[in-house]
């Protein structure tokens, strides 16, 4: 303090704090009275050195995606709508809504890039690649499960069973012999940090092809790239399913293009991996919620209510995380009366502490509640029978969404394909879910069938990433961009340091990496040079550790309460969950169809009916010949007769081939 307050120029540790305070929301009065104490830098040099910040941001993002000259950084971006707030309104300042576009850039690992054939991952391979599907042979096959797909989905659903078996039932006399608490691995990604570089907030004027129209040349302009050189090599951009279909649009009204450079036939869209959970675990919910309106309904609500959950606050698009944390509650609240009915004790006392058994005992109570409730035999059984077979129906439901979730922390890429394989068949049959039906099997398809087994490989290791480098703290790339979309959206608005747009943009947007920046270079009096490494969001969590205490990062995980299954119990046995018919006098319910089943059954009839209707699965692939010179003439641009349009062909197969009495 005595140093800063003898010459302005030993500000090292002022210029920390100044920055510090300006991230953690400290107000500018409070700031004014810490800069007078000798404690921090003035307001206006921490603006100063968050712009200065910014622009070395924007020369990182210039360097790195000029690095590669095959295959390009790969793009990850969100729409991001915000309301900018007058106080007090005049002519030309009015609240206005702020319609834009904001992503990073993610750098695949050097391990990554070491194992793939480079070969593989030039735009000629994936040209080579797309020319294939006009001939590409869809087989329903391509979403079914092989015998190895059966039995892992086999142990996946018993080691749901385990874990609420371990945890709130009982526990075996020794854990050497007892079944696994996780299913065995499919193809696990490396937790090592991702290198990621967030880019600067974009306007965007709506949510049409002229918008994404305009992300794409501000996103080329960010790049400082020529626009043969941005659009003229293979591109992967991540995004949700909206951001993918009006890119699509745009594609089409650009296409023929006289300059194959300047086309966006090079540019590849990923589907978010947490936007196609939250979307297709919302429908699931809905589908499975039932009618809070009847008292005799034993619909999802039925089973919130009895764990304390409001059931209306549930179904509404705001929180997908908490949605899926009350899923599993009820998911799991499910398998744990199932599990004391298995074993008898239904009427028995719910103690805290939880009893021991031989461990055989313990392993065949596991494998007798999976032969009741989820095997083959059990819901053939339960045909006929509503209020059975609608619990059964959702049991398998809930447990695809829960291993889709449970995949995506744990990083395992192909335990999470394989739900999308069992998700690509319910879709066709959950309301509501049109586009994700024909975009999910075209996802599965990119990955496994049409492109080159390195970028397919490339793209599958780049859809989920470890933020904090530690294993089993897996997210999807999506999901990381909406955790900083909160940071800029909600808490430096409502800080009120962050409320114009314009700072926004120029500030903060630049300044909320996942990897750290390079703060401050500055000169002692011995000509040591003093660095700062730091990051905003690392600032406001290393408040703790800079003040001697230890940050803890936690997990939250859903845990059921002692008296949150006191109370399931007793609805449990009040409505009988378990038993085939209803109470006396209640109406039967109405059974609900397996929606798997019932997308098998869709598929065959579009195969028995309609020949290429499965060509949508291929939809927007720009499988053309990309770089021919196409005719300036609208005349020779038309379609030749007796030639018509190259389709994938489908096979059909025969009935017994794709039999429907099971699943």
């Amino acid at each position: 303090m005595l140093t800063f307050a003898c010459n302005r120029r030993h500000n090292g540790l002022q210029l920390e704090n100044s920055i510090r305070f300006y991230a953690c929301g400290v107000s500018e009065t409070v700031n004014e009275y810490l800069h007078y104490l000798g404690l921090t830098s003035h307001r206006k040099t921490a603006v100063h050195a968050l712009r200065s910040l910014a622009c070395e941001a924007q020369d990182k993002i210039a360097s790195c995606m000029a690095i590669s000259t095959d295959v390009a950084p790969i793009l990850c971006i969100d729409n991001l709508d915000m309301e900018e707030r007058i106080q007090i309104a005049t002519v030309g300042k009015q609240n206005r809504m702020f319609h834009g576009t904001w992503g990073y850039i993610h750098i695949p690992s050097s391990d990554l890039m070491d194992s793939l054939n480079p070969n593989d991952l030039t735009l000629t391979a994936y040209h080579n690649a797309l020319k294939n599907v006009s001939s590409l042979v869809i087989d329903p096959n391509f979403f079914l499960p092989n015998d190895d797909d059966q039995e892992h989905h086999k142990l996946v659903v018993k080691s749901q069973i385990v874990q609420v078996m371990y945890k709130y039932v009982a526990r075996p006399s020794h854990p050497k012999g007892r079944h696994p608490l996780h299913p065995p691995e499919v193809e696990l990604i490396s937790h090592k940090k991702p290198e990621i570089h967030m880019l600067k907030l974009m306007n965007e004027s709506d949510n049409s092809a002229e918008g994404i129209g305009q992300v794409m040349d501000a996103l080329q302009h960010q790049t400082r790239l020529d626009p043969a050189d941005f659009f003229g090599r293979l591109q992967l951009i991540d995004g949700d399913l909206g951001t993918a279909q009006i890119f699509n649009a745009i594609r089409v009204l650009r296409s023929p293009s006289e300059h194959c450079d300047h086309s966006l036939n090079n540019i590849s869209f990923t589907l978010g991996a947490a936007h196609t959970l939250w979307n297709i675990a919302h429908t699931i919910l809905t589908y499975h919620f039932g009618n809070s309106g009847s008292m005799d309904d034993l619909g999802v609500w039925r089973y919130l209510e009895a764990l304390g959950i409001p059931p209306e606050k549930v179904a509404q698009k705001k929180d997908f995380t908490k949605m899926l944390q009350y899923m599993e509650q009820v998911h799991e609240a499910t398998l744990w009366y199932c599990l004391r009915d298995v074993m008898g004790h239904h009427d028995t006392v719910i103690q805290e502490e939880l009893p021991i058994i031989p461990t055989a005992k313990w392993n065949y109570m596991v494998d007798k509640c999976y032969d009741r409730f989820f095997s083959h035999e059990a819901r053939r059984a339960a045909r006929g029978f509503p209020k059975l077979s609608n619990l059964l129906t959702r049991l398998q439901d809930f447990s695809t969404v829960i291993e889709a979730n449970r995949a995506m922390k744990r990083g395992d890429i192909g335990r999470l394909i394989n739900v999308w394989k069992m998700w690509s068949i319910m879709t066709q049959s959950l309301p509501g879910l049109t586009h994700y039906s024909a975009y999910l099997p075209r996802l599965i398809l990119l990955l496994t069938k049409i492109l080159p087994p390195s970028l397919g490989k490339l793209i599958r290791h780049s859809i989920l990433v470890s933020p904090s480098g530690r294993p089993n703290h897996f997210v999807a790339k999506d999901f990381l961009l909406e955790t900083h979309n909160y940071w800029l959206k909600y808490f430096y608005t409502q800080g009120g340091i962050g409320t114009q747009i314009d700072r926004l943009q120029a500030l903060f947007s630049s300044n909320i990496p996942t990897v750290s920046h390079w703060l401050l270079i500055c000169n002692f009096p011995e000509g040591s040079d003093y660095c700062i490494y730091k990051q905003l969001r690392t600032m406001f969590d290393s408040l703790r550790l800079d003040s001697g205490a230890k940050h803890i990062q936690q997990s939250h995980k859903p845990l059921l309460t002692l008296r949150g299954l006191e109370r399931f119990q007793q609805m449990a046995q009040s409505n009988g969950i378990l038993t085939i018919n209803s109470s006396s006098g209640a109406p039967a319910p109405v059974e609900i169809k397996n929606t798997y089943i019932q997308g098998l059954i869709l598929l065959q009839e579009e195969i028995s009916t309609k020949a290429n209707e499965l060509g949508r699965f291929t939809m927007h692939l720009p499988f053309d010949e990309q770089c021919e010179s196409y005719p300036s003439d609208p005349e020779d641009q038309a379609e030749p007769k007796g030639e018509p349009n190259k389709s994938p062909s489908i096979r059909s197969g025969s009935p017994s081939q794709y039999s429907m009495d099971e699943d």
